[in-house]
C-alpha cells in the first residue's frame, strides 16, 4: 500500500529548487505509475537548475535518468505486472513517484524492462549510454579501424571512449584533469594528453591516416575550429554537449567547404523525427554484458536533503556521476 503523498524536488525557477509534499499521481490510460528508488544527476539538470526551463512550465521536477519499480498500472497499459524493474526517461524523477507513458511519445521511449540484478549504480546510465551510442554510431559513424578523439572525459566521455573501443575504434582523449586522464585510459582510451596544444599532438598522434572524427563533449564554443581543423579532409565534428548560455562560435567556412568537415549535432537519442530507440535497448545491454567498467562511474549519491549541493557540486567537477536516492 502507498501513501497518498510524496516528497518531490521541483525547480520553481532560476535556482530556486524546493522539496515538497504533493499528491501521488494517478496512472491515467496508457500510463504506469513507478516507484522511483534512484535517479542519475546529469548536466542537463544542472544547467536548468542555473540557467532555467525552456522545455517545460514551473514548478518543474528536471530528473530524467530514473529506475523504480511498477506500483500502479493504468487502463488499457498492457501486460505490466506490479513490482516489474523499469527505467524511465520522463522529467519526475526527482520524486518518490513518476508517471510515465507505456508507448513511446515525442521525447521519450516509454518504459524499459530491467533485470533484477543489474545494480542501480549502472542502471541508471541506460538513457545517457543511449545517448552516447547514438553519438559515436550515428552522428560521427565510427566503425571498426577509424581513429577519433574525444575531448572531455566526463561521465559522457568516458562512455564514448568506451563504445568505440569496444567498437574497434583508436581513442584519444582530451581530458585537463590528470585523475580523469586516468579514467579515460581505464576506459579503452589509447592515450589521455591534457588540454594545452592539443590540436598538434592530436595530430601527431593519428599520423598520416587523420582523425575520423572528433566528438566535442562540454559546452564550450571556443573548441568548435579547432575540432573542425582537427579532422581529416571528409571527417566529422559531432557538438554534443548542450551550450547553454554561450551558443555561438566563429568557424572557418572555407575549412569546411575545402575539406569537406561534416559538423552536426548529437541531441539526446535524436530529436523528433531522427529518434533511434532501439539504442536504449543496446545500452541496457552494454551494462549487463560489463565491458567496460561503468561501475566506476557513480562517485557521489545524494538524497532529497542535498540534491540542490549536488546539483552545485556538479559544476566543479567533484565528482563523475551523482546518484540521487530516494531512500538513504
Amino acid at each position: 500500500m502507498r501513501n497518498d503523498t510524496m516528497r518531490v524536488a521541483r525547480l520553481h525557477g532560476i535556482r530556486d529548487l524546493r522539496l515538497e509534499e504533493i499528491a501521488v499521481p494517478e496512472p491515467g490510460p496508457g500510463e504506469l505509475l513507478v516507484k522511483v528508488e534512484a535517479c542519475g544527476v546529469c548536466a542537463t539538470d544542472t544547467r536548468k537548475y542555473e540557467i532555467g526551463v525552456n522545455d517545460g512550465h514551473y514548478p518543474f521536477n528536471p530528473g530524467h535518468e530514473w529506475v523504480g519499480r511498477v506500483a500502479a498500472v493504468g487502463k488499457d497499459a498492457g501486460p505490466w505486472r506490479l513490482g516489474e524493474r523499469v527505467y524511465g526517461d520522463t522529467y519526475g524523477g526527482y520524486a518518490e513517484y513518476a508517471v510515465i507513458p507505456v508507448e513511446p511519445i515525442a521525447w521519450s521511449r516509454g518504459p524499459l524492462r530491467l533485470p533484477e540484478d543489474l545494480p542501480l549504480a549502472q542502471a541508471i546510465h541506460t538513457e545517457p549510454l543511449a545517448d552516447c551510442l547514438r553519438a559515436v554510431h550515428d552522428q560521427a559513424r565510427l566503425a571498426a579501424g577509424m581513429q577519433a578523439v574525444v575531448i572531455a572525459a566526463g561521465v559522457m566521455g568516458l562512455k564514448m571512449i568506451a563504445e568505440a573501443a569496444l567498437t574497434g575504434v583508436r581513442v584519444l582523449a582530451v581530458e585537463p584533469l590528470e585523475k580523469r586522464r586516468a579514467e579515460a585510459l581505464a576506459f579503452g582510451a589509447d592515450q589521455a594528453i591534457a588540454a594545452e596544444d592539443w590540436l598538434e599532438a592530436a595530430k601527431a598522434w593519428a599520423g598520416p591516416a587523420g582523425i575520423d572524427a572528433v566528438i566535442l563533449t562540454i559546452g564550450n564554443p571556443d573548441l568548435v575550429a579547432p575540432c573542425i581543423k582537427a579532422c581529416r579532409p571528409g571527417g566529422r565534428v559531432v557538438l554534443f554537449a548542450g551550450f547553454g548560455n554561450r551558443p555561438t562560435a566563429t568557424v572557418d567556412l572555407n575549412d569546411i567547404h575545402y575539406r569537406e568537415i561534416v559538423l552536426v549535432g548529437s541531441e539526446w537519442i535524436g530529436t523528433p523525427p531522427n529518434q533511434r530507440r532501439d539504442r536504449y535497448d543496446q545500452a541496457r545491454d552494454r551494462l549487463i554484458e560489463g565491458k567496460a567498467p561503468f561501475d566506476r562511474l557513480v562517485t557521489a549519491r545524494c538524497g532529497f536533503d542535498d540534491l540542490e549541493q549536488a546539483l552545485q557540486r556538479r559544476q566543479s567537477f567533484e565528482n563523475l556521476k551523482t546518484m540521487f536516492l530516494t531512500e538513504r
